[in-house]
């Protein structure tokens, strides 16, 4: 496939530079860049900048000539693009833009909140995350219903609200609602205006807000819109924390975000606005169960049982396992969450009898009851309904041949288990897995099984 270059319009260093991209993979783009002579020190995240000077070389070379508008569309379907949210540089000017349409009598201030929301030290409190907070007080807002002053406020506390950061609960907000008022004070905006937003943010102390307090309620939710992020969001986020807090010792470092952690999952309702509860609670409620569970083993703390009058199903599932001990984990569809191949019981039938049954039904593999070995009768919050328990009846069993999805099935992936430990298990392990089941399969002997093969149509071949 041809790689695709637009003119050269893009001023600095005395000339302009031409963007060299592909279609295809990386791999194709720096093999062409290292044909063309173009250093590796060229290459922005997904495209090369070629000075003017060798626009009609690559050219000649094979590139193929673009408008700008052509070859930003080739890059966004081609799946390579990096977004500007991955990019703190083009963040900061997305942000300066925001600040400038919005508050343009005061460029110095900010500058200045930006400067602070990108210090080095931040991973996960930075310029991101800012950019996150607005976006979700835009979206939030029209339905809460703030009017135009109290919007103001919003917005101005949405920049505040973490423009101290040193990683020191309590003293951060103090200060970041101090920093407002004087700020805010000596860039003459008026006083009541100051003092609201010193309120706000101070509402991010503890994060609880009075009832019928609008504003501050569609800050703190947009403030803790991550919790319902994608899996792959949550981690991120969940590891951005933890490089902020890289000098306090992993036990430690578990059992004071537990305390957070299940302090958010208390709360009912966990968001204050309908518009976060529909978009984020449901996926805000699993990520905080999943995290809750890998913070509890590495706090060395056992898992509660169900909490009083929650819901509890009855269920069976099947430990499969290949010859390199990986674990065969399924991903039913409209779902995000891996789990072991199982499900319900019917009226009357035994634990065991089910897993034959549903090992059937799910992927396909035919198994006896007496090929069944128990491992543990375990108790976890559903991977799929919140507010849900799990109590499951887990046996492990030979694998007798190639598994495929069936049924409500839409993925197969085999998982890794030997040597796991709880921090490097995957965010999109259902609950049950990650806090008992694959501990209890690290600690038992294993007898080698069958190795019939892994891939399945539709199925996920990677581990």
């Amino acid at each position: 496939m041809p790689v695709y270059i637009d003119p050269p319009l893009w001023p600095a260093h005395g000339t302009h530079f031409s963007h060299l991209v592909s279609d295809t993979s990386y791999d194709e783009l720096h093999a062409f860049a290292e044909r063309l002579g173009v250093a590796r020190r060229a290459f922005d995240r997904d495209h090369y900048d070629v000075p003017e000077s060798r626009y009609h070389e690559a050219v000649t070379a094979g590139a193929l000539p673009v408008d700008g508008r052509q070859l930003t569309r080739v890059l966004v379907r081609s799946g390579l693009r990096v977004p500007a949210r991955a990019r703190p540089e083009r963040i900061a000017r997305v942000l300066l833009r925001r600040w400038a349409a919005r508050f343009p009598a005061h460029p110095a201030l900010g500058e200045e909140l930006v400067q602070r929301w990108s210090e080095p030290h931040r991973h996960y409190h930075g310029p991101a995350h800012l950019l996150a907070v607005l976006e979700a007080v835009d979206l939030l807002r029209p339905g809460a219903g703030p009017g135009p002053g109290a919007g103001e406020a919003l917005v101005l506390a949405a920049w505040f609200h973490d423009a101290v950061y040193r990683g020191s609960p309590g003293a951060d907000e103090r200060e970041s609602a101090e920093l407002a008022r004087t700020r805010l004070t000596a860039a003459g905006f008026p006083e009541p205006l100051a003092a609201e937003v010193e309120r706000l943010v101070l509402l991010t102390l503890g994060h609880r807000v009075p009832d019928g307090d609008t504003v501050g309620a569609v800050l703190l939710d947009a403030d803790l819109s991550v919790l319902g992020a994608d899996p792959a969001g949550y981690a991120a986020y969940a590891a951005g924390v933890r490089k902020e807090y890289a000098h306090v010792p992993g036990p430690a470092f578990a059992r004071a975000r537990l305390r957070v952690l299940e302090d958010l999952l208390g709360r009912h309702p966990l968001f204050r606005t309908a518009e976060a509860r529909r978009r984020w609670g449901p996926a805000a409620v699993r990520n905080l169960e999943a995290e809750i569970g890998r913070l509890r083993l590495a706090a060395g703390e056992p898992s509660p049982g169900p909490p009083a009058g929650a819901d509890v199903l009855t269920i069976t599932a099947v430990c499969l396992r290949d010859d390199d001990g990986a674990l065969l984990t399924v991903r039913k569809r409209g779902t995000e969450r891996y789990m072991l191949v199982g499900g319900k019981l019917d009226p009357g039938e035994s634990a065991a009898a089910a897993a034959v049954r549903e090992t059937a039904e799910e992927v396909g593999l035919r198994l006896d009851t007496a090929q069944l070995q128990p491992l543990g009768v375990f108790e976890a919050p559903a991977a799929n309904e919140a507010g849900t328990w799990v109590r499951c009846t887990v046996f492990t069993a030979p694998l007798t041949g190639r598994p495929v999805p069936l049924a409500e099935i839409e993925e197969l992936r085999w998982q890794p288990v030997d040597g796991e430990s709880s921090a490097a298990l995957p965010a999109d392990l259902a609950p049950l897995l990650r806090e008992h089941v694959i501990p209890a399969l690290s600690r038992a002997p294993r007898t080698p099984g069958s190795r019939p093969g892994r891939a399945a149509s539709g199925a996920a071949r990677s581990r």
